[in-house]
């Protein structure tokens, strides 16, 4: 049985953090899973990878490279994210994409029956 942290709330509003059992594959859930991939390092305990990759640590300590180069990483980064998504995850999706302008990323997802969910995280 898989685990899920829930982040990202239905609605605006207070965040307040759940461990539940296996969550229904909701666009916001798979969003979710998505940043958590695209954040987090490869190679560590539940996520295989060779790659040399670890997005939020390079952007630790305000070290934000420009737009183009911010945007480069992040294509790679979104394409190692879609990589380490299970078969069944995966499958339901058809894109994931992460822009960064001015020191808001936003991410759209694009699910394989064509809904878009969008999303942004705002870095300083």
């Amino acid at each position: 049985m898989r685990y899920d942290v829930r982040l990202i709330p239905d609605s605006s509003g207070e965040v307040s953090f759940t461990v539940r059992g296996k969550s229904e594959d909701t666009g916001l859930m798979l969003l979710q899973r998505l940043y958590v991939l695209l954040f987090s390092p490869h190679g560590t305990n539940y996520r295989p990878g060779s790659a040399e990759w670890d997005m939020l640590a390079f952007m630790d300590g305000a070290n934000i490279p420009p737009d183009e180069e911010m945007n480069a990483m992040l294509a790679l980064g979104c394409s190692y994210a879609l990589e380490a998504l299970d078969d069944a995850d995966r499958t339901l999706v058809d894109s994931f994409s992460c822009v960064s302008v001015d020191g808001l990323i936003t991410g759209t997802l694009v699910l394989a029956d064509g809904t878009t969910i969008e999303g942004t995280i705002q870095y300083e």
